[in-house]
């Protein structure tokens, strides 16, 4: 597992996760390199936490109905003060990458205004914080069975409701989690 890159692909958190932050979360990874990863959990609403009030707070006039009602997600226990825009499309905004080919990930402002106005983002979540991984962190973590590894898709991504997220994708690699062993990644 320490050759592959894990971009573009979800972290399931294993039912024995040590870590009770992380219990029944998933992760879209946003980088995976030597130097470590970058992720953002994917299915944890922050129901407080309406992306219209938000935007407001930062002085940006929202003018699209659906965006007062949309959730932020917790994207992680690391800097939860900071907002990431995962949105579809291509890296046009400032301070914008792609992760993939209609994947990309955003922490500037421009998007903001973008977004409260209904123009030029498909499908969005905005995250606050991140979680991230030191220099063979995660591929220390995966031998240890915490996390399992499915390929991400733009359904289970953006469509999934929240809260199926986390059983959907291990459907998807097909595990059943009533009948995993707790020794898994322990041959």
């Amino acid at each position: 597992m320490s050759k592959t890159n894990l971009t573009h692909h979800f972290l399931i958190a294993a039912p024995q996760m040590p870590d009770p932050r992380f219990a029944q979360a998933l992760i879209y990874i946003c980088r995976h390199d030597e130097q470590g990863a970058l992720g953002l959990m994917v299915n944890r609403p922050i129901p407080a936490a309406r992306v219209g009030k938000l935007l407001e707070d930062l002085g940006i006039e929202v003018t699209t109905p659906e965006v007062m009602e949309d959730l932020a997600l917790a994207g992680g226990p690391l800097y939860p003060e900071v907002g990431f825009v995962l949105h579809t499309g291509q890296p046009m905004w400032a301070s914008s990458f792609a992760i993939s080919e209609n994947v990309c990930i955003t922490t500037s402002q421009d998007i903001l205004k973008r977004i409260a106005a209904g123009q030029g983002v498909g499908h969005y979540h905005l995250c606050l914080g991140h979680a991230s991984w030191g220099k063979k962190q995660l591929e220390e973590e995966l031998e240890s069975g915490d996390w399992l590894v499915c390929p991400a898709d733009l359904s289970l991504l953006f469509d999934t409701p929240f809260e199926e997220r986390w059983q959907v994708a291990a459907d998807k690699i097909g595990v059943d989690f009533e009948r995993l062993s707790s020794d898994i990644g322990h041959a």
